[in-house]
This record gives C-alpha cells, sequence and structure tokens, in this order.
C-alpha cells in the first residue's frame, strides 16, 4: 500500500468512528440480532431448575405477605410499604401476579427473570442503534450487555427481579426521550409516555433516579449545547428523582441498611474505597474472574488497606487524562464513561448501604456505556488493521465463547443456598457473613452437623457473632447435643444479657438433661425478659412440678392461663399438681375445663379420680 493510499486509509478510519459507515452486508444483522437473544437465552436456561436461594428470597417472595393478597387492599399495602429496606411497588406486583398464578415453584419466577433479561438485551440493541449509524456497534453492545458473567447476578437471582424490572422501563424511557428528540417539535402525549414510563422504573427500583442525568449527557453526545432549553423539558424528571431519592434513603434508614463505616475506616479511607470501587467494575468488565455473590470490605493491616486500594485513584486520573488526550474518541469515551460514572455513583459507597464494597448486580446499567466503548474500539482496530481483521475475530470469538462459559457456570452456583454460599468461602474464607448463611442452608435441609460446621466457620471469623452462637446452639439441640447447645446458649447471653430467647432455650437443654434448678432459673431470667411469655410461665412450672414442688407450680400454669384461657395443658398440668396436694375437686375442675379445650388426655384423670 502506498504512502497516500496509507493516509487515505486513516482519513476513512477517522471518518468511520465520528460517523460509522455501515457495513454493506447489514442486511444480515437482523439474524444476528435474533442469534444474540437466542444464544442469551442458551447462557441462563439452567437458571430455571435453581431453587430460591436464603438471601433476600425468603424475605422478599417466600415469607412476603405483601405479594401473597392480589386485593385491591394488597395492591395498595404494596404502594404504600417500605419491604427489605426498599420501596419498590411495582417489583412487587410482578412477584405477587406470579404468586396468584403459580405459587412458590422456583422455575416461573426464572422464567420472568430471564425473559426481562432478553428483552432488556433488545433494547440495549435499540438504544445503541439510535446512538450510533453502525448497526455492528449496537449488536455488540448488547451481545456483551446479554451474556456478561457480571450480570448473572442480577438475571439469575428471584430477589434480584427489580434489577431486571427497573432496566426494562429505564430502556424504554430512554429510547423514547431520544425519539422525541427527533421530533420537530414536542408532542406532549409522547413526552408524557416517557414520563410515565421512568415513574415505572422508580416504582421498579429507587436506582432509576439517575435517569435525568443520563438524558443530559445523550443530549452532550447529540452535540445539544448546554443551557436553559436543554433542562426545562427535565424539570418533571428531575423532581421525580428528588421526590424517590427521598423515599429511598429513609426506607433504607427504617429497615437499618445504612453502614457505619467509621469505627473501622477514615475518611480518607473512605476516598480510596470509593475510587477501588470505581476500578474493580471497570477490572471486572475485562476479566470477570473470582466472580462471588458477596465482595466483602478490605481488612487493614497496620492500619493500612492494600496497596492497590493507594493506585485507584491514578487509575481513575489516567482514564480521565486519555479522554482528554484522544480528540478521535473523546465523543465515545465521554458518553461511555460519564454513563457509567452516573449510573453507579450511588452504590460505590459514597453513602455506604449494606456489607458489601462492590456488589457484581450493581453493573447492570452502568455496563452499556462501557460496553460502547468498547465496541467502538473494536470495530476500530477491526477497521484500521484490515490485514489482522481474522486474528482479531478469532480472539473476539474466542473471549466471547469464554463470558458465555464463565455466565453459564454462575447459573451453577446460584442453584440454592448451599451452592452459593460455598462459592462465596471459596473466594473467600473470611466472610463471616457467607459462613453463617451456609450455616441456615445446611439447618433447612436438616443436616444439623453441616450446620454446626458452617456456623463454627463464621465463630473463627467473628467470635462476636451473637446470631450464629445461637443457631449453632440450636443445631446441637437438634442432634441432641445439649451439653454443647447449653455452652454456646451460655455464649450468648454473655455477649448479649437481654438476649430473652437465649435464656429460654437454654432453660430448654437444661431440661431436657433433667436439669430442673438451673432451668427454672433460665425460665425466670427469660420472662424477665419478656414478661408475657405463655410458654415459659408454663414451662417453669413442669419443672417444679418434676421436682415435686407442687404448690410453687400451680401459679405458673395460672399465670399461663390469663395469659392464654385456651392453653388446656396448662389446665391439664395444673390439675395434677392439685391432685398430688389432695385438693380433688379443684382437680377436677380443671381436668373438666382442659377437656371442654380438647385436651384428651384429661379425659382418663376425670374418669379415674372424678366419678
Amino acid at each position: 500500500m502506498s504512502a497516500s493510499d496509507k493516509k487515505a486509509r486513516k482519513k476513512e478510519v477517522k471518518a468511520s468512528v465520528k460517523n460509522p459507515a455501515v457495513d454493506s452486508s447489514q442486511k444480515k444483522y437482523p439474524l444476528w440480532l435474533w442469534g444474540i437473544l437466542a444464544l442469551v437465552f442458551v447462557v441462563f436456561f439452567p437458571s430455571l431448575g435453581n431453587d430460591f436461594v436464603n438471601w433476600d428470597d425468603p424475605k422478599y417472595i417466600l415469607n412476603n405477605g405483601l405479594i401473597k393478597d392480589l386485593s385491591g387492599k394488597g395492591i395498595k399495602a404494596m404502594f404504600s410499604s417500605f419491604y427489605g429496606g426498599n420501596y419498590h411497588p411495582l417489583t412487587a406486583l410482578s412477584n405477587a401476579i406470579e404468586y396468584k398464578l403459580f405459587g412458590l415453584s422456583a422455575k416461573p419466577f426464572h422464567f420472568f427473570n430471564l425473559v426481562l433479561h432478553i428483552a432488556n438485551t433488545f433494547l440495549v440493541y435499540r438504544l445503541i442503534r439510535l446512538l450510533s449509524s453502525d448497526m455492528r456497534i449496537a449488536l455488540a453492545v448488547c451481545l456483551l450487555f446479554g451474556i456478561h458473567p457480571m450480570h448473572a447476578e442480577s438475571v439469575v437471582w428471584i430477589s434480584e427481579r427489580k434489577d431486571v424490572l427497573y432496566t426494562f422501563f429505564y430502556l424504554l424511557a430512554t429510547i423514547k426521550y431520544i425519539q422525541l428528540q427527533e421530533e420537530e417539535k414536542l408532542n406532549m402525549k409522547h413526552y408524557l409516555v416517557m414520563v410515565l414510563l421512568f415513574l415505572c422504573s422508580l416504582l421498579s427500583k429507587s436506582a432509576a433516579v439517575v435517569f435525568p442525568l443520563t438524558l443530559i449527557l445523550i443530549d452532550i453526545y447529540k452535540g445539544k449545547k448546554i443551557g436553559i432549553s436543554m433542562l426545562l423539558n427535565k424539570i418533571p424528571l428531575f423532581i421525580l428523582s428528588v421526590i424517590f431519592g427521598l423515599v429511598a434513603l429513609r426506607s433504607q434508614g427504617v429497615d437499618g441498611a445504612l453502614s457505619d463505616l467509621s469505627p473501622v475506616f477514615s475518611v480518607a479511607d473512605r476516598v480510596w474505597l470509593v475510587s477501588y470501587s470505581l476500578v474493580f467494575y471497570i477490572y471486572k468488565l475485562f476479566l470477570p474472574v473470582n466472580l462471588s455473590a458477596f465482595h466483602a470490605y478490605p481488612e487493614k493491616v497496620n492500619e493500612l488497606l492494600p496497596w492497590y486500594y493507594y493506585i485507584s485513584p491514578l487509575v481513575i486520573a489516567a482514564l480521565a487524562l486519555v479522554t482528554l488526550k484522544a480528540k478521535q474518541f473523546r465523543k465515545v469515551l465521554s458518553l461511555g464513561l460519564l454513563f457509567f460514572v452516573v449510573n453507579i455513583i450511588l452504590v460505590i459507597q459514597v453513602i455506604p448501604v449494606g456489607q458489601a464494597l462492590a456488589a457484581e448486580r450493581y453493573s447492570y446499567v452502568p455496563y452499556i456505556g462501557l460496553f460502547f466503548i468498547v465496541a467502538h474500539l473494536f470495530f476500530y482496530l477491526l477497521d484500521s488493521y484490515a490485514a489482522n481483521r481474522t486474528a482479531f475475530q478469532a480472539v473476539a470469538a474466542v473471549y466471547i465463547l469464554a463470558l458465555c462459559a464463565v455466565a453459564f457456570n454462575r447459573n451453577k452456583v446460584w442453584k440454592n443456598g448451599i451452592t452459593l454460599w460455598n462459592d462465596v468461602i471459596a473466594k473467600n474464607d473470611k466472610v463471616a457473613f457467607a459462613h453463617y448463611n451456609l450455616g441456615n442452608a445446611y439447618k433447612n435441609e436438616k443436616k444439623f452437623q453441616d450446620a454446626i460446621n458452617a456456623y463454627s466457620g463464621a465463630i473463627r471469623v467473628d467470635s462476636m457473632y451473637i446470631t450464629a452462637w445461637f443457631n449453632r446452639a440450636h443445631a446441637y439441640a437438634d442432634i441432641q447435643k445439649h451439653d454443647e447447645a447449653i455452652a454456646d446458649y451460655g455464649k450468648v447471653v454473655s455477649l448479649n444479657p437481654k438476649h430473652q430467647e437465649g435464656f429460654y432455650n437454654r432453660a430448654v437443654s437444661n431440661a431436657v438433661l433433667n436439669r430442673y434448678d438451673a432451668a427454672i432459673a433460665d425460665y425466670t431470667q427469660s420472662l424477665e425478659l419478656k414478661p408475657d411469655d405463655v410458654g415459659a410461665y408454663y414451662s417453669r412450672g413442669n419443672m417444679k412440678a418434676f421436682k415435686g414442688s407442687f404448690e410453687e407450680a400451680i401459679p405458673d400454669y395460672t399465670k399461663a392461663i390469663e395469659l392464654d384461657a385456651t392453653y388446656s395443658d396448662a389446665y391439664n398440668n395444673r390439675g395434677n399438681c392439685k391432685l398430688n396436694l389432695n385438693r380433688m375437686q379443684e382437680a377436677c375442675d380443671d381436668w373438666q375445663k382442659s377437656l371442654q379445650l380438647g385436651n384428651t388426655k384429661s379425659a382418663d384423670m376425670l374418669g379415674r379420680y372424678c366419678k
């Protein structure tokens, strides 16, 4: 190739970046689109065989009374209640419809998550097609969006319905906005449709509050000047964002989801944490390795964070510098990076929420911006170095297959709570929360020894983990190891002297071992903390009766009856005590009342002593 030809080729490539040429074979691209959607279905198809997991699924689905009432009253409750630290009534409504139709079968919930993800993949194609004249860019972005392993969490976790649902309306609203801008004058009907779609997105997840900022970025990319005219049509959108932003903060505060990092991390540390969080997502975009459902905060050694946290701001500065210097790609880089930052800014722990530093599900919408950059750079290289086209395509194909394989395997991780938490622990065994939840998953399956081992892991990581001590004690009791259970309950009440259940359950284990005095002492402690506990009065009465202290047992049974007049066992046992005290008529009266309440044990006593 001559020097003049090379110069001409460079001009052609530069022109393609500003206004990418459409490939002559573009008529085939719609078939590619359907192929991509089919591939997405194949990659996430295994999720249809997954069960619920014991992380948020019980809270949002299994034990959520809100979704089990699809009446007018129930729907009103969905739209007027916080639940699990969130306000997402439209998401709850979608779950309620599924529950009404299919009950608590996991497959329909997984199926509709997958359907929404496939729909979102198609909408990403439509959005990018409006931003780029090169159909290849749109196809590449929607492919990466559809199969990227970082998106698996949003798709295969039933509780993340809010992620795929809010994104569906978010993308529709963005597409509608761009179409509105292409009209000669504002069509109020279409504008209201766009506002309604945005409102639906907000009602699905509060992360949608950044939508007006996304529109401003698109305006700038499309060549609009920043000014009053650009902002006027977004005022209603900003008002909605502020309202729902305040609602979100309120809901997080009510549930205690807002975290206080000050005891562990200084203000300076927070800068490094936020910077690293941004770099984390960029790194995982290219190398989605060591994926996990839980990315914990780092441990400080000698008051220092790991070294890579301190270089994170340099990486961000370098990206900003490249964006400023790369005139040829400035528009693409600016839109892509700012789209990413704007859509992830709420979850990079500027305002600390939850227990994790980062979460893969948070990349769902923000990655669209980074995929936009990657697609442009790839086709720039492909067009600039035609001689190496085959090599570039081969590398891209291998990389896409690798992404598919990793995403496919992430389905298996979310099979159930046991597979999920074992995976988290395999990536980081210092996450006490993971060991604890693994213990709960085993306990739900009645695998008590495995549960005990998992709770022990949580205690090893965090010796102050009260609920791990308590649940391990419970698991010991389940396999009749009451001495071990008593020791663990003792640890619980030493860590928290007001832990009523700790005293109560230790009393139960002491009772099983016929340690009546110890049981009575624990029931007494329990009653001091919960004076209206019917069961504790009844059980303490039993302990006194077993000791032969019948006179002392009667007041406890009487108190239980005062609190619950239908407590037939209390009447029966009080009658037995009175028998031992030769108060026959009173005993017969108690047994008669017990029998009237349906306690057949009293019939024998009546027949023997009350003829």
